[in-house]
């Protein structure tokens, strides 16, 4: 009575009667469905924010139904038999009303639970008002269960004594089944108490022996019944190292306490901000463990293939389903990029061979979510191709993935950087071992380069304090100034060549003035000079023409004493010459 058996449900959800964490579990099987739908749209490098699954129309969380499992191990709710009759509607009605309140239900499931049949009503309120009138074993107040786990974390496993292992799992089970199904109020006063410490430090601090028993997983269960309610999963996910402290009970080797510690992981990746403190859990696990990577451990679960783990199908599906909520919901629900980085991660430790061979159990939840953890990779893959125009990037090998950012680069400003990194890590030394920290370096540069948001954000946990779009902008400032340097040189080698220029065009400016300086000497002596030769050759000519005109008055005076001589000679020779003439 009162485990919760965890299924794979297909569309639509059923009526829910309490918000649960196992209900977010239950969000990713529902997409892991869809696998069976006619019509499986493409996977989109950004997903909007509902989700994969048809049945889920928007962002709140779905609920679970608690069920009660009987000895076939299938699903029935609890129905009751009222030994009292029913009262009038509204009274009925009324009473309804407050128990529903004391459900910790969403809007839609309490709008689903106030529209049941009358006779169906009065079923569930005989039912819980037979827990609170003590006939069930939920007397207990919030205190009395704190201060036996508090009595609990300070005992020793009893190696003897069965019988004690039972009773102290019995008596966690009573918590466990009170979180559950004790009002509201219940859960409030439990969390006032400091009830979630002190789950928490029993986790943290129980035995070697305790860890591998029933007891870890009872006390898992009563941290996943607190998380089933809305309060009781704020607390848990404000609580600074709550979630860690759940993962470290991943190191036990009880399968049934992996299996419900898993269930609680991938449910938590579904919440706002969760994903994150999963994936800061999975580290503080890698410590805790003394393992190489953070999801070492959960890969090494899911091949494990002797002993207890030889036909343990369960585990190996929620482990898958943890697998898939990690990689399809945070920020993966959206970016491409991540979901690439999170899924090299896992194919970088062998998951892919592991799935090839769980194929062999041939069972078919297991299957489904390996199904979906295929058709996800090969749409991410295929989105990935189109990147760079190609069908098909075979990122197994490097010599192809090389080749594909030669082309891609060649001709661009980055090609030379790109060659510049290649010539660098050859200089590296190559004699590392098993430890390549040099490599690693570089890895977890490049991964924070390629996830980091625009405002600096990383959605997965980084061991470097960068910012990359600060340095970014710090080396397009650097690509500026040096930019700026070259021009400044090439300006300074064009001035100094023009300064060049213009003193030669100076000095021969100098010459043609001193030139022209000597020409207009010249010119001003040649033009004094024949100033003055024009003067002397006007008053030469003045001279010529008086003299021209002196000769032609003598010429004139000439001819007229030639003309008179004439005439007198004439006068004479015919002596006819007056007296007074002669």
């Amino acid at each position: 009575m009162g485990k919760i058996y965890l299924t794979l449900p297909a569309c639509p959800v059923r009526l829910n009667l309490r918000g649960g964490l196992e209900a977010l579990s239950q969000q990713l099987t529902a997409s892991v469905s869809r696998l069976h739908c006619p019509s499986l749209p493409t996977m989109p490098a950004v997903r909007g924010r509902k989700g994969w699954c048809g049945c889920l129309q928007n962002d709140e969380p779905p609920e679970i139904t608690y069920c009660v499992v009987d000895q076939t191990g299938t699903l029935s709710l609890q129905a009751l038999t009222p030994t009292q009759p029913m009262p009038a509607e509204e009274e009925l009605n009324a009473k309804f009303a407050e128990l529903v309140e004391e459900l910790d239900l969403t809007a839609p499931n309490k709008a689903a639970m106030l529209s049941l049949p009358s006779e169906k009503k009065w079923q569930i309120y005989c039912s819980r008002k037979k827990d609170e009138d003590g006939k069930t074993d939920l007397l207990h107040l919030p205190d009395h269960y704190i201060e036996r786990v508090h009595s609990l974390a300070m005992l020793q496993f009893p190696v003897d004594s069965e019988e004690e292992v039972r009773s102290r799992t019995r008596q966690l089970d009573g918590l466990k089944t009170a979180l559950r199904t004790q009002p509201h109020s219940f859960v409030l006063r439990f969390i006032e108490l400091d009830g979630l410490p002190a789950l928490l430090g029993f986790l943290s601090t129980m035995d070697y022996a305790t860890a591998q028993s029933s007891i870890h997983t009872s006390l898992i269960g009563c941290v996943k019944a607190l998380m089933n309610n809305s309060n009781g999963r704020a607390h848990v996910l404000a609580h600074p190292t709550g979630i860690n402290t759940i993962a470290q009970s991943l190191s036990t080797e009880n399968i049934k306490t992996k299996i419900a510690v898993l269930e609680i992981l991938g449910a938590v990746c579904l919440v706002p901000g969760g994903h994150r403190k999963v994936l800061e859990a999975m580290l503080q696990y890698q410590k805790f463990a003394s393992e190489r990577t953070r999801f070492q451990g959960i890969v090494n679960d899911l091949d494990r293939s002797t002993g207890i783990y030889r036909d343990e199908v369960n585990l190996k599906t929620a482990i898958m389903s943890f697998v898939n909520a990690i990689l399809n919901y945070g920020p993966g629900q959206e970016n491409l990029d991540f979901r690439l980085h999170l899924r090299y991660e896992f194919l970088m430790l062998g998951i892919q061979p592991i799935i090839d061979k769980l194929r062999g159990h041939e069972n078919e939840t297991l299957n489904r979510h390996l199904d979906f953890f295929e058709m996800v990779r090969n749409e991410d893959e295929k989105e990935l191709a189109r990147k760079f125009e190609k069908e098909h990037v075979d990122t197994k090998s490097a010599s192809s993935m090389f080749e594909l950012l030669r082309r891609k680069l060649s001709h661009t400003a980055a090609y030379p950087h790109l060659l510049s990194l290649l010539q660098h890590c050859i200089l590296l030394p190559l004699d590392y071992g098993s430890h390549p920290q040099h490599w690693m370096l570089f890895d977890r540069i490049v991964q924070q380069i390629i996830l980091q948001s625009e405002n600096g954000d990383n959605p997965d946990l980084s061991p470097l304090n960068i910012n990359v779009k600060e340095l970014v902008r710090l080396l397009a400032r650097e690509e500026e100034l040096i930019a700026a340097r070259n021009k400044a040189e090439e300006l300074d080698r064009e001035n100094v060549e023009i300064a060049t220029k213009l003193a030669k065009k100076e000095q021969e400016l100098d010459l043609r003035t001193q030139e022209k300086e000597d020409m207009e000497t010249n010119l001003t002596r040649v033009k004094e000079r024949l100033e003055k030769e024009t003067a002397a050759h006007l008053e030469t000519k003045q001279r010529v023409s008086e003299l021209e005109y002196r000769a032609s008055e003598l010429d004139r005076q000439v001819n007229c004493e030639r003309g008179e001589r004439h005439r007198l000679e004439r006068l004479v020779s015919s002596g006819s010459l007056p007296d007074d003439t002669k």
